[in-house]
């Protein structure tokens, strides 16, 4: 069984997953801050099962396709400028970069190799918007091809151990040892659904809007100040860091947003004179910036 994954972060929980040991787990932490937890308390916190199978069987189809230009190849050089340019205030040197576009295409081929040996694929969804573009993306991918297809979608929410309401915006933030709990959740994906997906990946590839975003539970083409409203409304009157105006956003919404895209888009405020910057405060930080916002009366 191939698995599908559409972040870095769900590749990693899931490699674990894959051969997950609660033994291992609990052994193997080299250190606590503060207090040892108990063996009881180790238990309940690397309590888990691994969903079978090796390390090797996953794939991370990671082209952020809800961002940027979508009408060439998904490696070509449109989308490879677009990380780029998302990269660009991170340390993220050349050769890391080209390793990045090398292992995207080393998993494309692995699912395209899977599909056509007859291995079983398995997509884990969720409903951000990375994530519906990557499964769809999937699906045209293997429009013509014969193969099995399953699909976890991840539910809004559900119940953990003690009865309580966990709620997830993504694969990555469900604990290795607990993915294979979301197993009786997998669904077959006939030929007609897979179709029906192709096309409206193809409709969206034909539209090639610079964001596609999730409204109303429907994956549709947006523009690139769809999220501008929220960006204002978070902003204090008062002088702000950077990081913490998009931390929190991220963490409001939870809609699945690259960091870097908010601060593309922050950046364009203050190109526009809509902030100003007061202060460089930690030059060592992507998000490091002390701004404010531009009042009518400094215009």
């Amino acid at each position: 069984m191939l698995e599908i994954v559409f972040s870095e972060s769900e590749k990693g929980s899931m490699k674990r997953a894959k051969v997950y040991d609660e033994k291992k787990m609990q052994s193997g932490v080299p250190a606590y801050i503060g207090e040892k937890p108990s063996k009881a308390e180790l238990k309940e916190l690397f309590k888990g099962k691994a969903i079978g199978g090796n390390t090797q069987e996953v794939a991370y189809i990671g082209f952020s396709l809800d961002m940027g230009d979508i009408s060439g190849e998904v490696d070509g050089a449109e989308r490879q400028n677009m990380f780029r340019k998302l990269w660009g205030r991170h340390d993220i040197d050349s050769n890391d970069q080209e390793q990045f576009f090398t292992n995207q295409r080393e998993d494309l081929e692995k699912l395209l190799l899977a599909a056509t040996e007859g291995t079983p694929i398995r997509i884990w969804k969720s409903n951000a918007p990375y994530s519906i573009c990557g499964f769809y993306y999937v699906c045209n991918l293997l429009r013509n091809i014969d193969c099995e297809v399953n699909v976890v979608s991840l539910p809004e929410y559900v119940l953990n151990s003690k009865n309580e309401i966990v709620t997830y915006s993504n694969w990555g933030e469900v604990k290795s040892g607990q993915l294979y709990t979301f197993l009786p959740l997998e669904k077959r994906l006939s030929q007609m659904e897979k179709q029906l997906l192709s096309s409206r990946w193809r409709e969206l590839v034909e539209e090639n809007a610079t964001l596609r975003a999730v409204v109303n539970g429907k994956l549709i083409s947006v523009s690139e100040t769809f999220y501008d409203h929220m960006i204002i409304k978070n902003m204090p009157d008062e002088a702000f860091l950077m990081a913490r105006l998009i931390g929190g956003i991220v963490g409001k919404y939870q809609w699945g947003v690259s960091d870097s895209w908010y601060a593309l888009r922050i950046d364009k405020m203050i190109a526009e004179g809509q902030l100003v910057v007061v202060e460089n405060k930690d030059e060592s930080h992507p998000y490091g910036k002390i701004l404010k916002q531009v009042t009518l009366s400094e215009c």
